[in-house]
């Protein structure tokens, strides 16, 4: 293990555990380099519009719901890290896809009014981004870049872009989505290789470490998560990714 994360999961986590609770996301040190880091991705050419993901989001209303007299349609949990996803501009990073949801339910006989409902499936439409989902952490000066997408769907709902995916082929085995994305679209992956360059090179002007994956794997036995905290799936060790990008678990 790198010797500054050690020193820094030693120094967050005096007491071996991984909590939400013990440390204050407003006094992070993110907050003084956000509106660079910001501008920063902003001003890289030929990028689609960066979207950020607070690490404290405010509730969320679907299209058709009013603010001031429903209450959300979603709540996000909080998180230890700040979520960026940049992707380049142009069709070649653009798709579209749809899904099913449940429609509002109807009864099933309107005549005798009784109170059985019926529930059925529509498509959803959306439109999604390929690019980097870029995660800063809070908790210390790390960061990671991981290949994602980003969906936003007609009822107003989206997929956010994920710090940790997984695929499977056919008979079920693990799969990379990026290096189906470099074998697919090879050129594509190329503009995407750049934009990830650049990204590290604006993260590390503001003293902020990229982990490499072979880093953010390598487990940290002593640490342990807290009842408040979704870190790792059970009867694994925690790992570097865990002590320094996790959820609250609500």
């Amino acid at each position: 293990m790198r010797e500054d994360v050690k020193e820094a999961i030693d120094r967050v986590w005096p007491d071996d555990i991984v909590e939400m609770s013990s440390f204050d996301t407003e006094e992070s040190y993110f907050y003084d380099v956000h509106p660079k880091l910001l501008r920063a991705f902003q001003r890289i050419k030929n990028v689609h519009p960066v979207h950020e993901r607070e690490a404290d989001p405010d509730p969320v209303w679907f299209d058709g719901s009013d603010p001031d007299e429903d209450p959300a349609d979603h709540f996000e949990t909080s998180r230890s890290y700040h979520l960026f996803f940049v992707s380049p501009e142009g069709k070649d990073f653009a798709f579209e896809t749809e899904i099913e949801t449940i429609a509002e339910p109807e009864f099933i006989d309107e005549e005798s009014k009784e109170d059985e409902w019926e529930e059925t499936l529509v498509e959803v439409r959306g439109t999604g981004r390929t690019g980097w989902s870029v995660a800063v952490s809070l908790v210390a000066p790390f960061a990671l870049i991981k290949f994602g997408e980003m969906t936003s769907f007609a009822d107003g709902s989206t997929s956010e872009p994920q710090i940790e995916s997984f695929g499977e082929t056919a008979p079920g085995e693990s799969i990379a989505p990026e290096e189906h994305f470099r074998k697919t679209s090879p050129r594509e992956y190329k503009i995407l290789l750049n934009l990830r360059e650049k990204i590290a090179g604006i993260l590390e002007a503001s003293k902020i470490a990229v982990l490499p994956e072979e880093e953010l794997r390598m487990p940290v036995p002593w640490l342990r998560p807290s009842n408040e905290t979704i870190t790792a799936i059970e009867g694994r060790p925690l790992r570097v990714f865990d002590a320094f990008f996790f959820s609250e678990n609500l």
